[in-house]
């Protein structure tokens, strides 16, 4: 089998349209993910280009799940700023944290602070929360020196690799959440809340359906549940689309694994919806099905990578050097 990360290096042209001064093409693979669109001339202006093609540019993103926009120039903090500011949807606050990150802007985040040697799991974003993004977009201030791209794989391809089994049990029985917030093996529960106020966090809890227990002042336990397939409000296609497999037990490090003498002692597990484990051969379907779904190409510096986050997962392999993505989510 040809690597996938070495056929995405060079792109096949499939030209759609070039009377606004723009060339779209594919990367060369089976996956149709992302659509990537260049500029014509050097002194193209996406930001006037994205006024005038909304519409245009909004369907393309649905069709295919995402949109790479390459040489167009978005290479620091304001210039993305400016680009995202083109859009009419709300800007969104990173809240209900899964991961650290730091604001730089107007809701621009680099995007996550881990350790430059560990891989990010495919996900799509907040999916688990109660409130999620319709659309993230990322943006490359500094490519990595080795590695560091960002995997992207097709949610309604996920869903279709699955056995009619196990599609059905998620579609059935949804995912139930746990998460131990207690700062130790993961992040803090105010840092998940943005908030230090206990009783702040009890009201989010109780208007979003989430079962919490306080074991202590600094640990909190919560329990919900969602659904793991959804319709996608547009297009009304059926996708996978939850965290089942990022926050599940056999999904974490080692480390952590072996520093708890029970599950309860875990930062973050996942079941199905009415309480019973999903088992790790069941994981390992997952695994597979986000492998055979899944896409990546190496970072240039000035990328600026659109998903729609219902249709498209992503995820961050372990990296050297300097390495700058930031995102916005609306």
């Amino acid at each position: 089998m040809k690597n996938r990360l070495s056929l995405l290096k060079t792109m096949t042209t499939k030209k759609i349209t070039d009377d606004e001064g723009i060339k779209t093409s594919f990367f060369e693979n089976p996956i149709k993910l992302p659509m990537v669109m260049q500029p014509v001339h050097s002194d193209f202006d996406i930001n006037s280009w994205m006024i005038d093609n909304r519409t245009q540019f909004e369907d393309n993103l649905r069709k295919y799940g995402g949109i790479l926009c390459r040489g167009f120039g978005i290479d620091t903090v304001d210039k993305f700023e400016t680009l995202m500011n083109k859009f009419p949807n709300d800007l969104l606050d990173y809240s209900f944290r899964s991961s650290p990150r730091f604001e730089l802007s107007n809701n621009v985040y680099v995007s996550t602070t881990y350790p430059e040697d560990q891989v990010i799991n495919m996900h799509s974003e907040s999916s688990y929360a109660p409130n999620h993004p319709a659309r993230i977009v990322f943006c490359c201030i500094t490519p990595a020196t080795v590695k560091g791209e960002t995997p992207i794989a097709d949610n309604r391809l996920i869903l279709q690799n699955l056995s009619d089994t196990l599609r059905n049990k998620f579609l059935n029985k949804g995912v139930q959440y746990r998460r131990n917030l207690s700062g130790v093996l993961g992040l803090n529960w105010q840092e998940v809340f943005q908030t230090s106020d206990k009783k702040t966090v009890e009201t989010e809890c109780l208007e979003n359906g989430m079962d919490y227990t306080w074991v202590s002042d600094d640990q909190l336990v919560l329990t919900w549940t969602k659904k793991a397939i959804w319709k996608h409000p547009i297009t009304k296609e059926l996708v996978w689309f939850n965290h089942g497999l990022f926050f599940n037990k056999y999904m974490l490090n080692n480390d952590i694994l072996d520093s708890v003498t029970s599950d309860k002692e875990l930062p973050n597990n996942t079941f199905f919806g009415d309480g019973t484990e999903i088992s790790k051969e069941e994981i390992e379907e997952l695994k597979s099905a986000y492998k055979k779904a899944t896409v990546m190409f190496p970072w240039e510096k000035g990328d600026v990578l659109f998903l729609d986050n219902m249709l498209a997962s992503h995820g961050r392999n372990s990296y050297q050097g300097e390495r700058k993505i930031i995102v916005s989510i609306s």
